[in-house]
């Protein structure tokens, strides 16, 4: 008997308009071989459009990274399938989001037969069939290096444009340049590294050039007890969520340096508001 995978679209209900509803992320699950996917959208630009009270973009954002933390810890824990192989909502209720009276719920359960082994192919490829309008072109801006930057420096500044000026900017260590770098105990250098690449290559190649340049100026950082706060940027097409997560990982091997990633953004800027407010 073959396979069988099923998917389930994470979706916010407008309490507006009774029955109206807007796919805003995916979770798909292989039973045999005990994996699930989470995919969403770096941006949510689209609902905001639509329902422009819904849900903040933070909060949902927020919601995402609970529920893709979740799925993270079952797929390292494959026994917890074992109780729900015939009832999968009550899984996804008992272990990855309550299910309750809220806007944002999981959907019905759709299942389909497994057509190729690479089951990152099939969950890019569902991504792309509900959720590709997200990533439509033109939608939104290219989250380059640079649009990170700006993003930080602009979040600062609406915090309170005092505060901006407290930073230290334009910094250069050895042949390696920082836009801005601020002091609470540590010495932290603020790096921008965006993901938002067109290839699988493009990104390992980029995340490897970065534990490159880190590995370097560990020296630095033991010297000038200093760290190197990473913040990246996702890349937009689910096919490379997969590199991307990967990159995550090899980053993480640098001691000296912490991750934010994009959802994080807004953290990261309300901390180091609360760290320059006091000096």
């Amino acid at each position: 008997m073959s396979s069988l995978f099923q998917f389930s679209l994470f979706q916010y209900h407008n309490s507006s308009v009774s029955g109206e509803v807007l796919n805003i992320a995916l979770l798909v699950l292989f039973p045999d071989q005990r994996k699930l996917h989470f995919l969403y959208p770096s941006s949510l630009n689209r609902l905001k459009a639509v329902y422009p009270n819904a849900v903040a973009e933070r909060t949902l954002k927020a919601c995402f990274k609970g529920i893709k933390k979740r799925v993270d810890e079952v797929n390292r824990q494959p026994e917890l399938f074992d109780d729900y192989l015939n009832n999968t909502q009550v899984f996804i209720d008992n272990q990855l989001f309550i299910r309750d009276a809220s806007a944002l719920q999981f959907g019905k359960i759709h299942t389909g037969i497994l057509y190729t082994e690479d089951l990152n192919q099939i969950a890019s490829q569902l991504y792309d069939l509900y959720l590709s309008a997200y990533d439509l072109k033109g939608d939104q801006e290219k989250h380059t290096d640079e649009y990170i930057t700006r993003q930080y420096k602009n979040g600062l500044k609406q915090k309170n444009g005092n505060l901006f000026a407290k930073l230290e900017k334009k910094i250069k260590i050895k042949d390696h340049k920082f836009p801005f770098a601020w002091q609470n105990g540590t010495y932290n250098l603020v790096n921008p590294v965006s993901f938002d690449l067109e290839g699988a290559e493009s990104i390992h190649r980029k995340a490897t050039f970065n534990v490159g340049k880190l590995t370097l100026l560990q020296s630095f950082a033991q010297e000038n007890n200093a760290r190197f706060d990473l913040l990246l940027a996702k890349p937009k097409r689910a096919a490379l969520f997969k590199e991307y997560d990967n990159a995550v990982k090899l980053l993480q091997t640098i001691g000296s340096a912490k991750i934010w990633e994009q959802e994080q953004l807004d953290e990261y800027i309300d901390k180091t508001a609360r760290e320059l407010q006091q000096k």
